[in-house]
């Protein structure tokens, strides 16, 4: 299949780029609006991970059990919805549809916090699942079409600054939050049941995501580049397949490799606050405070210092430099996340942490920005689903349950929770890397070609 057909260019080769930005407050409004509604997404999803020891407790479940909350409850709605989502992103107005899903995924964490059984919390992760799964697509294209090209990397880091963020917050606001409340009584509900003092924290972090919404309607739908009056926008799936099939190893190394990276990163982060409690016996909400102001200080400079690296990078003739600062990060980092569970103290392993930590976000924004500016414009939105549903669906559901798998299965024994993350790295790291590493050369001459077709 031509590129210039899938980037809409006709026999005469690529036509200027004359779209219309928003203004420039306009853009940086959007941006900071939708790096928000970033930070709410992970935040509502992440919350759960410093809670699982008093679900469990309360609940009387297993770690499997808890891993298919962690994983399955939130990424089988997540698959389901995410490509018709996507569509619509292609087509409708992406700021309202954004609203919605922000709305609709805050209402089924506060309800995560009104539970009373595990079935019910299992119902609620999958409306979280069910709601996060548009916001992806809708928000990158906004961004695409708010900045000039060259700006697109910028944002995209911009909003991967509050997906980090999200994580400290789901830490941090979930410890601070857990100290607040562990000695205060359950609170009787007027229909039945009552609120456990964790519920709290799906409650106090559910809420503001409602107002947040609301907020999202004041920022500006943005032209879409490209699109020409009375032509329909949206490219047929089938089209996108032929796109993406062409260009397999390219997209094997960018959506693939990002995938096993975040499959292997996944469990690690989820299961990590219980790893601290069962192996040196902090307070759960001890390390949530500590973990998540480690992340509220480390992950947005490593974020900011990877985009200007891949910034400095292209602009001296390195086409490829997106994927090659994903490819370095890994071979630094996956021997550091192999060892990090292993170290004889606490205050070593969050030593490692921190290091493992800057590596990971260095190599985010990046990663995020390599296939968007490869991708023809009209296909990014469906492109961009297959990207969620490979790190988000994939990722999110196996990563916890393999490192509980192997904890309840393999080593049968909950304390060996140690073994079970630095095997889960030592298996996944050095696929990732032969991932990434196969698809730097075809990488370097999509993103020529994108630049010379203008899409």
């Amino acid at each position: 299949m031509a590129v210039t057909l899938a980037a809409g260019t006709d026999e005469e080769g690529p036509k200027a780029d004359t779209h219309e930005l928003p203004t420039r407050r306009q853009s940086y409004w959007s941006l900071f609006v939708l790096t928000i509604v970033v930070m709410f997404t992970v935040l509502d999803r992440q919350i759960l991970g410093l809670m699982i020891e008093p679900v469990k407790q309360d609940f009387g479940i297993t770690d499997t059990q808890a891993a298919l909350l962690l994983g399955a409850a939130f990424a089988f709605p997540y698959a389901i919805a995410g490509m018709p989502i996507a569509r619509l992103a292609d087509s409708c107005n992406r700021r309202n549809l954004v609203a919605a899903c922000i709305g609709f995924w805050s209402i089924a964490t506060c309800a995560c916090g009104l539970a009373q059984s595990y079935f019910q919390m299992f119902l609620a992760r999958l409306g979280i699942g069910a709601g996060e799964s548009g916001y992806g697509p809708a928000t990158w294209s906004i961004v695409t079409d708010s900045f000039p090209r060259e700006k697109v990397a910028f944002g995209t880091g911009m909003l991967s600054i509050g997906g980090t963020v999200g994580g400290g917050l789901a830490l941090f606001l979930g410890g601070a939050i857990l100290a607040f409340t562990e000695h205060l009584p359950a609170v009787s509900l007027p229909f039945g049941g009552h609120i456990r003092p964790w519920q709290w924290a799906f409650i106090f972090v559910g809420l503001p995501g409602l107002v947040w919404a609301l907020v999202v309607l004041t920022t500006r739908e943005p032209n879409r580049r490209g699109a020409v009056k009375g032509v329909k926008n949206t490219v047929p799936v089938k089209q996108v397949a032929g796109f993406m099939g062409d260009n397999w190893r390219v997209y094997v190394a960018v959506i693939g490799g990002l995938c096993m990276k975040m499959l292997m990163g996944s469990g690690m982060n989820q299961w990590m606050p219980t790893f601290y409690h069962r192996e040196f016996g902090w307070k759960i909400a001890e390390i949530g405070l500590i973990i998540g102001g480690m992340t509220l200080v480390i992950a947005p400079i490593a974020l900011i210092t990877g985009g200007k690296l891949s910034e400095w990078w292209m602009k001296r003739g390195t086409p490829d430099a997106n994927l090659r600062i994903v490819l370095y990060g890994l071979i630094v980092g996956v021997p550091v996340s192999i060892l990090t569970p292993l170290m004889p103290s606490p205050w070593l392993v969050l030593a490692m942490s921190a290091v493992s930590m800057f590596i990971t976000a260095l190599g985010t924004g990046p990663g995020i920005a390599s296939f968007q500016i490869v991708t023809p414009n009209r296909m990014r939105a469906q492109v961009s689903s297959v990207y969620q549903f490979s790190t988000h669906v994939i990722s999110l559901t196996v990563g916890p349950l393999a490192v509980a798998l192997l904890t309840d299965y393999l080593f049968g024994d909950p304390q060996a929770i140690k073994y079970s993350l630095s095997l889960c790295a030592a298996l996944l790291g050095p696929v990732t890397i032969l991932l990434v590493w196969q698809g730097l050369k075809p990488y370097a001459r999509a993103y020529e070609r994108a630049v010379r077709e203008g899409y």
